[in-house]
């Protein structure tokens, strides 16, 4: 097993707050933001928050898919081993 069921539960758990956070503080943001004038500095700062908060939610999406891989492998390790197969660890 690569991962047990109460870990891999818990890191879903995390994910799924950051991502929920992400998109609470993202809503914020939207009702917070004046009208953008391209040549104001406190646009640029509003600007550039929304870009990190496009790069974190690039990050949230990163994990969840190697959160699935690891998943997959789970179950591949396992039908393996119902079928008494042994698997060479991979380097």
């Amino acid at each position: 097993m690569i991962i047990d069921r109460e870990t891999f539960t818990d890191i879903a758990k995390h994910l799924e707050s950051a991502s929920e956070g992400l998109l609470r503080a993202a809503t914020g943001v939207a009702t917070l933001c004046p009208e953008m004038d391209p040549g104001e500095p406190a646009s640029l700062r509003w600007l550039a928050l929304i870009e990190s908060m496009v790069a974190v939610n690039g990050e949230i999406t990163a994990l969840e898919t190697v959160l699935r891989a690891v998943l997959d492998a789970n179950r591949e390790e396992v039908a393996a081993a119902r079928a008494g197969v042994v698997r060479e660890p991979s380097s």
